[in-house]
């Protein structure tokens, strides 16, 4: 492979990381989820805990891990020298990133598909009379009875003539759905054959992402320009269009009519805050990777404030463009909006694509909804995928050499294609569900092993320090940490993250029900496999402490020091190591000698008067002093630990 290269990229402009962050927060969930969830919960009313969850959990752990990233310049694993024993929390992240890029990008695959499919005379699920229909086909404009048997024969040889009427019709995009494009088997433990389609559809998206991010964050910063900003275009089209169909607005009252009843439901509250909680992207280490390559005095505050707010209002802004066709679809069919919709994907692949044919020019309608959905997916593919390859690389130097970087990031894409295989058989959805559901539970035990790490261990007055380096020079961004961020960084959060992990525990039930106890089993290995890297690394690196104790210390001053900040910690430029505990050594172990810089913090960019590490630090002895600055990383321990 090719040389190793220390140089990391950087983002040409901030925009171009703020738009990122944006078409990751913003994903698919925004459209299909968020919309159910309002319905079901109260509708108008669900947004009093949803906003609640936004400020008091969603926009602080946002704002954390873009702080974190930011401060330090490194991926999710390297970045955890400020406490050497939670880096296996970075590794636990990049599984997680791993296992959900390949998961999603299947979704992202199956709407290539239906994008593919759009451009026909006709769309395909419009229909009863193809080969993969039955006798419970409806479409839209049909009687539920079978008055015309003849209608149901195809070439096929479906003959429904003299059959019953089926106790359950299904729509006619449910059948191509479910019939055609899956060919979905009768559970998870049928994989049944490849699907060769939807394989090339999974190749294709991978393909992308490998284009868009053959250089890192250099062409991902070009592509989101387009994948990001386009599905608003696209979206505003559909809201404009959705709202002048009729029965648009019996869509929209029954999206948007409050019931304060539901208030009082705890699955009401519990949904709210999760919702905010997986739609802000947070825990899978890619907001880190991304604030990475920023530049050290970027305002993190505003873009924690902002790129949250424009996820919330995004999903309810799709919540028009799906309700109005829904009432559409209603008004047209008879039956009531609760019953023509559905969650997950049977919203973007059943429910949205049979109103779209009863639009004039549906190939036109599909082509634009299906293109916005495969923007939204690749909008949140790019970050994911770069943060597993940004973690490994940032571990691995070599990685970063010319030819290996290419080669890297090239076998990345190619492994991510090969792991998703298993879910383009028949039975792959199945698969795809249960990587889905229990993906959520990494996501909150990371979420608050994110704040134990570095809110209560390395320590709110040093974080507070880190963070005054960063946003010093604007009052508004002080102002607004110590009245806002600090204390909901510090309580809130964790609290509400418990009480989410709470309640999943209470409402737990076994999943998927009618699966055999071996999926199941299936389900909890891949929480395993994700979680084991933090305990894992934590003992082993404690235990090896132990074995070498190169000073006699006690098993508890061992503890302490390997909970304490590495020599390598802090701002990866000297010239922003600018307070005491970072003048002594540079991320080389390199001390920092701009002795003008020091004394006059103006030079260099930097003008404001730090607070000390604690109160009364200059009345505290010497030798305290110079043990805090160094923060236990000046020792034989340490140096014995970073020689294996």
């Amino acid at each position: 492979m090719g040389a190793q290269s220390d140089e990391r990229a950087s983002w040409s402009r901030h925009l171009e990381f703020f738009i990122t962050c944006v078409g990751f927060a913003v994903g698919l969930g925004n459209v299909w989820r968020f919309p159910h969830l309002m319905y079901s919960n109260g509708g108008g009313a669900f947004f009093i805990p949803y906003i609640l969850s936004l400020v008091f959990m969603g926009i602080p752990l946002f704002c954390l891990e873009i702080l974190f990233g930011q401060f330090a310049s490194k991926g999710p694993i390297t970045i955890w020298e400020n406490n050497p024993l939670f880096k296996g929390l970075g590794y636990t992240m990049v599984a997680l990133a791993a296992i959900i890029s390949v998961y999603y990008n299947i979704v992202v695959a199956t709407a290539i598909y239906f994008l593919f499919a759009s451009m026909q005379s006709e769309v395909p699920w419009a229909s009863c009379g193809n080969d993969w229909n039955t006798c419970a086909c409806r479409t839209y404009d049909m009687n539920a009875t079978l008055a015309d048997p003849m209608m149901w024969f195809n070439q096929s040889g479906l003959n429904c003539t003299g059959q019953e009427t089926p106790e359950k019709v299904k729509s006619s995009s449910d059948e191509y759905y479910y019939n055609k494009v899956l060919e979905a088997t009768d559970g998870i433990d049928d994989a049944g054959k490849l699907k060769w389609d939807l394989t090339l559809c999974n190749l294709l998206a991978w393909v992308i992402i490998a284009v868009a991010l053959i250089k890192g964050v250099k062409t991902m910063g070009k592509a989101v320009y387009f994948f990001a900003i386009f599905p608003y275009i696209l979206l505003t089209v559909l809201v404009v269009r959705g709202v002048t169909l009729k029965g648009a607005k019996d869509g929209l009252d029954f999206y948007l009519d409050p019931d304060l009843s539901k208030l009082s439901d705890s699955r009401v509250w519990k949904a709210a805050a999760s919702q905010i909680f997986f739609s802000l992207s947070c825990c899978t280490g890619s907001l880190t990777a991304m604030s990475s390559y920023t530049k050290f005095k970027n305002n993190f505050i505003r873009d924690s404030m902002i790129i949250p707010i424009i996820n919330c209002c995004t999903s309810f802004y799709a919540g028009f463009a799906i309700f109005s066709v829904l009432g559409f679809m209603s008004r047209n069919t008879g039956v009531a909006v609760e019953n023509v919709t559905t969650d997950g994907a049977g919203l973007i692949f059943v429910a949205y694509p049979e109103a779209l044919y009863q639009l004039p020019v549906p190939q036109l309608w599909s082509i634009l909804f299906f293109f916005m959905v495969v923007c939204l997916g690749m909008g949140t593919q790019f970050p994911s995928v770069e943060t597993v390859m940004t973690g490994l690389q940032d571990e691995f130097p070599v990685l970063r050499g010319k030819r290996s970087n290419i080669v890297f990031r090239l076998m990345v894409c190619v492994v991510g294609f090969l792991l998703g295989m298993p879910q383009t058989t028949q039975g792959g959805s199945y698969l795809l569900d249960l990587c889905d559901f229990f993906v959520g539970w990494p996501l909150l035990l990371i979420g608050f092993l994110e704040v134990v790490g570095i809110i209560w261990i390395y320590g709110i007055k040093r974080f507070t320090e880190d963070i005054l380096l960063m946003v010093g020079h604007s009052k508004l961004a002080r102002t607004m940490y110590y009245a806002y961020f600090s204390w909901a960084m510090t309580l809130a959060t964790p609290i509400c993250v418990l009480l989410i992990i709470g309640f999943e525990c209470y409402d737990y039930k076994r999943y998927p029900e009618d699966a055999p106890r071996w999926a199941e089993a299936l389900g909890w290995l891949i929480v395993a496999f994700v979680m084991m890297w933090t305990p894992l690394w934590y003992i082993v690196k404690y235990l090896i402490a132990i074995t070498l104790n190169p000073e006699g210390l006690t098993y508890w001053q061992i503890f302490i020091k390997m909970n304490q900040p590495t020599r390598k910690w802090g701002p990866a430029d000297p010239q922003n190591r600018t307070i005491p505990r970072y003048q002594r050594s540079g991320p080389d172990q390199v001390p920092h000698t701009n002795q003008a810089h020091l004394e006059n913090p103006e030079v260099g960019g930097s003008n404001l008067s730090l607070p000390p590490p604690y109160p009364g630090y200059e009345r505290s002895p010497p030798d305290f002093q110079e043990k805090d600055n160094k923060g236990f990383h000046g020792d034989t321990l340490e140096n014995e630990l970073t020689k294996l």
